[in-house]
């Protein structure tokens, strides 16, 4: 005690003398207890001996092992490393426990009992996810070769880090398998053009197990040909090589391949645009094949061939003429005896007409006619009376006042197209001489010639000249006196003059046309 100070009104506090921590003592524990509540890997055997330290020791260095196996579950060093860990902790429960006296352990069979539930409950964790990892990847396998990656990718989706621990190699499995089924997934959500390329990428993995992979790559690239372009022969020779291969290398899946076989040429009938059907016709007829799985299902749609032919023939008609004209003609020629022959003769008979019409409308409208003319079958017939609407080049009717039903200004309603040169220069008449006094000698000579009309009739219905005539205008030649006109200085009369022609003498040059 501290000597209370007499000047201090409250008391010194005790004394306090400092004493060593006695020995740590640890608790007696059986042997047999401690190395199986141990081998749980958790360190339950060290708090047991109530040695915390060591407990957390144990469960910090088990910790790390369980992330570096499930972080690389097919690492044989971390296997073994975490298998030596495990003894050394077993052994070293043993080590501390071997000298305990069993005076005083208490209810030993109690503490083994429990120890022994631990470790076998470990034990049967353990077991539960291996067994589990086996039973998923095992049904993952069935999915995958049944072709529904879709449930195989979800099924394996659900193996995480304990399943890794457990059994990683089987899960590696799962993984591979996980990784060429998403690709078959990839394949189908992709669309005919890459999923094509995909699923071959998927079949190239060395965990592929569907055997109808190469069928559906076919199917895919089938579908792409029928949209059309310019890959188009290139895909359909690459979906029957897959077929052929397929039968080859999976003599199983011939009714598949007979059924993409039949799907494609009745889509070819249905969703397919009728000239690249044809396109497509046209090149499997040039192949040469022996699988029956092939050859019949195309010999058995060769009746939709011509109507395809003839679907694409009206299909043209709509923008390319010529191209439906070609295709007519070649149904006709192939196939003389079909029920639809007498409709396609129709049909290209009014394909015909609008060539014919087209053409004809161009050369009249540029004037270009006459050299040479073309027909247009359905024109007015030249037949009966008065009038026959003309469609006339080389002159303006309106300038000489021609009727209003001798002409015509469309196409539909011209019967003849009349060629006209002139009114020109005709032949000479006469010359005579006229005072001048420009002239040398007082006196100009003067040369009169004809005015004519020089006209080719064309009938449009059929594009043949049926007349050709040439009408001369004599007029007045060397009248009394000639009148001419001039500009600021009389130069003198001209050295030739033409014929006058009224309005009325060119339009008599037309009248026979109108008989």
């Amino acid at each position: 005690m501290y000597p209370e100070d007499p000047h201090s009104s409250s008391p010194l506090p005790p004394r306090l003398e400092r004493r060593a921590r006695p020995p740590f003592v640890p608790r007696p524990v059986d042997p047999i207890a401690a190395v199986a509540a141990n081998a749980t890997a958790l360190g339950f055997g060290y708090l047991l001996m109530r040695r915390r330290r060591l407990a957390a020791t144990a469960i910090t260095g088990t910790a790390f092992l369980l992330f570096a196996l499930a972080a690389e579950p097919d690492s044989l060093p971390w296997r073994l490393l975490f298998g030596l860990w495990w003894l050394l902790v077993c052994l070293h429960a043993w080590y501390l426990t071997r000298g305990t006296d069993p005076a005083l352990l208490g209810d030993r069979r109690r503490a083994r009992l429990l120890a022994i539930g631990a470790a076998g409950l470990a034990l049967l964790v353990l077991a539960g996810f291996r067994t589990d990892a086996w039973l998923a990847v095992r049904s993952a396998e069935d999915a995958h070769a049944a072709g529904d990656c879709e449930a195989a990718v979800e099924t394996l989706d659900r193996l995480g880090p304990w399943h890794r621990i457990a059994f990683g190699a089987k899960v590696l499995e799962g993984e591979e398998q996980s990784a060429a089924c998403r690709l078959l997934n990839e394949a189908r959500a992709e669309g005919a053009e890459l999923g094509a390329d995909t699923m071959l990428t998927y079949m190239d993995h060395p965990e592929a197990r569907w055997d109808g992979a190469g069928v559906e790559r076919a199917g895919m690239l089938f579908d792409a040909a029928r949209g059309g372009g310019a890959a188009t022969y290139s895909e359909l020779e690459s979906g029957f090589q897959q077929l052929i291969d397929t039968l080859e290398d999976s003599p199983g899946q011939t009714d598949r391949v007979r059924e993409t076989v039949e799907q494609f040429m009745a889509d070819l009938d249905q969703d397919t645009d009728a000239c690249d059907a044809l396109a497509i016709d046209d090149w499997i007829g040039e192949q040469i094949w022996e699988a029956p799985a092939l050859t019949e299902p195309i010999a058995a749609a060769a009746e939709a061939v011509p109507l395809r032919l003839l679907a694409c023939a009206r299909y043209r008609s709509a923008d390319d003429l010529t191209g439906s004209q070609a295709v007519y003609q070649r149904f006709l020629t192939e196939y003389p005896d079909h029920a639809e022959h007498q409709a396609a003769v129709d049909e290209l008979y009014a394909v015909d007409s609008r060539i014919e019409y087209a053409r004809v409308t161009a050369l009249l409208e540029a004037d270009e006619y006459c050299g040479p003319p073309a027909p247009w079958r359905d024109a007015p017939a030249h037949e009966g009376g008065s009038p026959h609407p003309m469609w006339v080049i080389g002159l303006s009717p309106g300038q000489y006042d021609f009727p209003a039903e001798w002409t015509s200004d469309t196409v539909d309603a011209t019967q003849l197209v009349v060629c006209v040169e002139g009114p020109e220069k005709g032949e000479h008449l006469e010359s005579c001489f006229y005072e001048s006094d420009a002239a040398v000698g007082g006196y100009r000579e003067v040369d009169f010639y004809a005015t004519r009309i020089k006209v080719e009739v064309y009938e449009l219905r059929t594009g043949e000249r049926i007349d050709s005539y040439t009408v001369q205008f004599d007029g007045d030649p060397c009248p009394e006196v000639l009148e001419y006109s001039y500009y600021y200085a009389d130069l003198g009369p001209p050295g030739s003059v033409e014929a006058e022609v009224s309005d009325g003498q060119v339009r008599s040059a037309f009248e026979r046309l109108q008989d």
